[in-house]
């Protein structure tokens, strides 16, 4: 597995991002979490598509299906894609997830902004850059 990085707010610098990642909690009414607990990416399964959102990545998807050739059950994946780009997630109950949707021009995503997810498959967390050798 790939370490993730240290954290970071897409398009902050490193001097305003604490504020802008507390702007975007206080937009979502989600608490600012601590460190440790700051969330890189997750995946998640929204209308029996597999999603996942990673900060400063576009929103990917996947879905599965199942079709018969020839007497034969094929299974079929499409590629799916979004044109948001994940800004932050905050680990709340739901979690969720902010976008560029509606903060930059020409975005148009089918998801809104911000957006909720129940509960993630996976989480994958900033790392702490103060705890690596």
């Amino acid at each position: 597995m790939s370490k993730t990085p240290a954290f970071f707010v897409p398009a902050a610098t490193s001097e305003n991002q604490e504020q802008v990642y507390a702007n975007f909690a206080k937009w979502c009414n989600a608490p600012v979490p601590k460190q440790s607990e700051r969330v890189y990416s997750i995946t998640f399964v929204h209308d029996d598509e597999q999603w996942t959102a990673t900060v400063g990545m576009r929103l990917q998807g996947v879905r599965r299906h199942s079709s018969r050739s020839q007497g034969k059950k094929v299974m079929q994946t499409t590629e799916l894609s979004d044109q948001a780009t994940v800004l932050s997630i905050f680990p709340d109950n739901p979690f969720k997830v902010v976008t560029n949707q509606g903060i930059v021009e020409h975005i148009n995503s089918a998801w809104e902004n911000p957006f909720f997810v129940g509960r993630p498959n996976s989480i994958l967390y900033f790392s702490l850059t103060n705890e690596e050798s």
